[in-house]
């Protein structure tokens, strides 16, 4: 059996192809005909010799008809599904959850090739990076905050409506409570003060992109005003500041690094008192 190697042609977002997932007995049970294997693991650690990495981490998952695509999973939005495009001969859609990742020996690969039709452009391995990541470093919101918006008033499933339609559009929904300090809030009257910027694409169609986010951010501030704005004119629960799209081209790092992505499946803090969190 040929030995492995630093110059392995295996490379993290390949594909197995159909002889190597037959071989190792992968299987996806809800989609067996559509099944998917990425690596997962990165290059650095492919290249290692397998005494030092003995094991490559790959996700199990199925591609998806471009017409089931899912936008609120696109663009490493979600951290439990993510819903990405290959290239090559043709466009595939794939969908991955974290749940599908299991680790396999380097030698079980050593035989077998990668495929070699279809890829992730360098944006996609980008964001396959992205969401690979945020397993381990999702923003957290306080569980009154968190409380607020969904039991409370149901924001958060009506952002994840408002988005959806562009997803493929938009590169994330980020917020900014209490300009960023761990504030403790008692009652309606006492609201969170919540600054949105809706993040878009700035390729391939810059403007089809800020339409986009512009109507996510008029729908989600009619939302906020309806929900929140009392006829008193006074908010209750969350004050929304601002509700921005803005440009991934244009937005400042400083910028970034102060605001904490807003994730259809986010978990709050869970614990009393609340412990402060790092920004995205």
């Amino acid at each position: 059996m040929a030995e492995w190697t630093r110059d392995t042609p295996w490379r993290q977002g390949l594909l197995l192809d159909a002889d190597a997932i037959g071989a190792l007995g992968l299987q996806y049970l809800s989609a067996p005909h559509r099944i998917v294997v990425m690596v997962a693991t990165h290059d650095c650690d492919l290249a290692q010799a397998p005494d030092v990495e003995p094991r490559i981490e790959v996700v199990v998952g199925c591609f998806v008809e471009e017409g089931k695509k899912d936008g609120n999973f696109t663009h490493a939005k979600n951290s439990r599904k993510l819903h990405i495009e290959f290239t090559g001969g043709a466009s595939l859609w794939a969908e991955f959850e974290a749940i599908g990742k299991l680790h396999i020996p380097k030698e079980a690969l050593t035989p077998f090739s990668p495929r070699s039709d279809v890829r992730l452009s360098p944006e996609n391995l980008a964001t396959l990076q992205f969401w690979l990541a945020s397993r381990y470093r999702r923003s957290a919101f306080s569980d009154e905050f968190e409380r607020r918006m969904t039991k409370e008033t149901n924001l958060a499933e009506k952002i994840a409506k408002a988005v959806k339609p562009h997803g493929g559009l938009i590169a994330g929904v980020f917020f900014d409570v209490d300009d960023g300090e761990e504030v403790r809030r008692e009652g309606p009257n006492d609201p969170y003060k919540l600054d949105i910027t809706i993040l878009h694409a700035a390729e391939p169609d810059f403007m089809a992109a800020f339409d986009a986010a512009t109507n996510v951010s008029t729908a989600i501030t009619k939302v906020f005003n309806d929900k929140l704005f009392s006829p008193g004119k006074v908010w209750q629960q969350i004050e929304l500041r601002s509700c921005e799209a803005i440009s991934e081209s244009v937005l400042a790092y400083q910028e970034f690094k102060r605001l904490k992505r807003w994730r259809l499946e986010h978990i709050s803090l869970g614990s009393d008192p609340q412990q402060q969190v790092l920004a995205e």
